[in-house]
C-alpha cells in the first residue's frame, strides 16, 4: 500500500491508447486505434477533455488509495484495473484490462493474491478472452455471460 500518497500518469497512456474501447468527442478508440488526441506529451486536449470518459475515467493506480504497487501502473504492468466497477452479492468486482496482448503474468499473479485475500472477485483479459477468478459461482456466472455473447461484466 502507497499510504495514501498523490500519483499520476507520468508517460503513461494506456487509457487513451485504445485499449479501453471508448469513444471520445465522436472518435472510436480500440485496440490499434488510439484516441486521436493522444499526443507523444500526454493529452492534447486535456484541459478541454471531455467529461466522460475521460474526467470521469478512474485509472485504479491512481487512486490515493489504491493498494497497487509502483511496478503496476498500466504501461508497466501491461493491464489497466478498474477497481471496484461492479458489485456481485455485495463485494465488489475489479475488472482488469489488457493494456497489450496480455497482461505481465506478475501484474496477473499479484492482482489473483490481492482478490483471494481481499474477496474481490476479478475478471480479467489475456488477448481477445475474458476470464473470471472469484468464488466458483462468480466464474460460472461470468463464464454463461461470456457464452451467451454479453459483457463479462454486470452492468
Amino acid at each position: 500500500m502507497d499510504g495514501g500518497r498523490q500519483r499520476n500518469c507520468g508517460d503513461c497512456t494506456a487509457c487513451c491508447d485504445g485499449w479501453l474501447q471508448i469513444e471520445v468527442g465522436g472518435h472510436e478508440v480500440r485496440p490499434h486505434k488510439p484516441c486521436p488526441f493522444r499526443s507523444d506529451a500526454g493529452c492534447a486536449v486535456y484541459s478541454e477533455r471531455p467529461e466522460h470518459p475521460c474526467r470521469k475515467f478512474v485509472c485504479g493506480w491512481l487512486v490515493s488509495s489504491s493498494p497497487l504497487p509502483d511496478w503496476m501502473r498500466p504501461d508497466r504492468a501491461d493491464l489497466i484495473l478498474l477497481a471496484a466497477n461492479f458489485l456481485w452479492h455485495g463485494l465488489p468486482v475489479d475488472v482488469a484490462v489488457a493494456a497489450g496482448a496480455r497482461p505481465k503474468p506478475k501484474a496477473l499473479e499479484w492482482l489473483m493474491q490481492f482478490s483471494a485475500a481481499n474477496q474481490r472477485p476479478l475478471i480479467y483479459q489475456i488477448g481477445e478472452d475474458w476470464f473470471a477468478f472469484g468464488p466458483p459461482a462468480f466464474q460460472a456466472e461470468i463464464a454463461g455471460r461470456i457464452q451467451r455473447g454479453q459483457k463479462p461484466w454486470l452492468e
